[in-house]
């Protein structure tokens, strides 16, 4: 199933065309007569998405969505809600995500529910999880900053004329140039209102996907304005990643109110992505980050190893994987104390960190054992740069902690070092057997005297 989506509504029949639509469409679909209902299903299923119709027994739309909101569980739930007149603009006060029109058609209701639902999971293309995109420029005031483009300057200054006291975002007008250069400086803005037919029919959906495509502007919230002889472009644009589809007389006095309070709506929405998307990337930063070296740990670091011997095979290239032991570290704790051997974790960590190339990876996999594996290297650079860490571990004593038995302590380190190659017509590179040649090399390097490197005969895909 696609999602699971609760259906209001107090009229059977509506329930029942309702249901038909969306389960046909493969969502899991659940049904409420009531208010109270509704409330309680929320609880139980834990709905993605919460459609409410016009006919409600025991209360009005916008009285459900503040109850929904004030429910922990669905606090950020998008509710749709069908609603006329001055309900519309109670409903969107009350927290309606947004509106449902009674004429839409079932492509329409079918897209944005679509949009909603890659926004509740997360499938919008972004960029790799744990990479931040730079955040959207602010205005001078510090507000948030929408931009309005539409197919005369003029239209776009009086949309922000009858806006601009009914939001709490600074304006930009903006030719589709302009949005777009922007677009790749921390000139993006967090919101944009765009005209579906700028200079030619469609333009507008154009510069919607074209901003959907920037690393910096994917991002952004996006409502389009679309004139009523266009009216089978409200599918096409909330599919393109639209979050609201506008009409094109949206300023007039008597739906200036409603327009500022979906717009509002739609920057409440990317606030609140960001907010999640920024605690998911802190938390799998942590998840794959050792706490007390900063490095990445074996969780990252292992499948690096993979995707970089895939790397090395594809492009023909060498592979160099070092591992690296502090030498007699158990003697480090039991002599000086447990913060004496975090502080000489940290600072070798740092040594190391600072010694290697620029596209290394660096990791703490063990107690005492770090990994590091260098791209594009062959053997002669693969030793120089082992004896640069050693030399640089050595160079200089370790400060301790007060109140350890020492005020400093030296500190060496053993290396192996396994090397491969990778080519076409050879079997892929094996990153365990790499990673086992190095230990071995390393264990060779212990057992010979410690402080050294030893190089592993090369582990060659063949």
């Amino acid at each position: 199933m696609a999602g699971r989506i609760l259906v209001v509504d107090g009229v059977p029949t509506n329930r029942i065309t309702m249901k038909v639509r969306l389960v046909s469409a493969c969502y899991e679909v659940s049904t409420a007569s009531s208010g109270a209902e509704a409330l309680r299903m929320a609880r139980l299923i834990h709905p993605q998405i919460v459609l409410v119709g016009a006919s409600l027994p025991d209360m009005d739309a916008p009285a459900l969505c503040t109850a929904l909101r004030d429910l922990p569980c669905a606090a950020d739930l998008p509710v749709l809600v069908q609603a006329s007149g001055a309900d519309r603009v109670a409903a969107l006060r009350a927290g309606a995500t947004a509106l449902i029109d009674a004429g839409n058609d079932e492509l329409t209701l079918l897209a944005r529910i679509r949009g909603l639902m890659r926004h509740e999971l997360g499938e919008l293309d972004g960029p790799a999880p744990g990479l931040a995109e730079a955040a959207a420029g602010f205005a001078a005031d510090g507000r948030p900053r929408a931009v309005f483009v539409a197919d005369r300057p003029a239209t776009a200054l009086g949309w922000r004329l009858a806006l601009r006291d009914r939001v709490d975002f600074s304006i930009s007008v903006c030719e589709p140039e302009q949005a777009l250069a922007e677009a790749g400086s921390n000139r993006v803005a967090d919101l944009y209102l765009i005209a579906a037919d700028i200079h030619q029919p469609g333009d507008g959906l154009r510069l919607l996907s074209e901003l959907r495509s920037r690393p910096r502007s994917r991002e952004a919230a996006v409502a389009i304005a679309l004139r009523p002889e266009r009216a089978e472009m409200m599918p096409v644009a909330l599919d393109l990643g639209a979050g609201d589809v506008l009409p094109w007389d949206l300023a007039r006095p008597d739906a200036a109110p409603e327009t500022a309070m979906r717009l509002q709506a739609q920057l409440a929405r990317k606030h609140e992505a960001d907010r999640r998307r920024h605690e998911t990337q802190r938390n799998m930063r942590w998840a794959m980050t050792d706490p007390l070296t900063g490095l990445h740990n074996r969780r990252f670091a292992l499948p690096r190893l993979a995707e970089l011997a895939a790397e090395a095979q594809e492009h023909q290239g060498d592979l160099a994987v070092m591992l690296l032991d502090l030498d007699r570290f158990k003697q480090v704790n039991d002599l000086h104390g447990h913060p004496a051997g975090d502080a000489v974790l940290a600072e070798i960590a740092a040594r190391l960190a600072v010694t290697l190339p620029e596209g290394a990876l660096l990791a703490r996999i063990g107690g005492e054992e770090f990994l590091a594996v260098l791209p594009d290297c062959p053997a002669r650079t693969a030793r120089r740069v082992a004896e640069e860490l050693r030399q640089t571990v050595m160079a200089a004593p370790v400060i301790l902690p007060q109140g350890c038995k020492s005020a400093e302590l030296r500190v060496t380190i053993s290396v192996g070092v396994a090397l491969g190659h990778g080519g076409p017509h050879l079997l892929p590179l094996d990153p365990e057997a790499l990673l086992a040649s190095a230990d071995r090399a390393l264990l060779n390097a212990k057992s010979s005297g410690r402080n050294r490197i030893v190089m592993a005969s090369p582990v060659i895909a063949a």
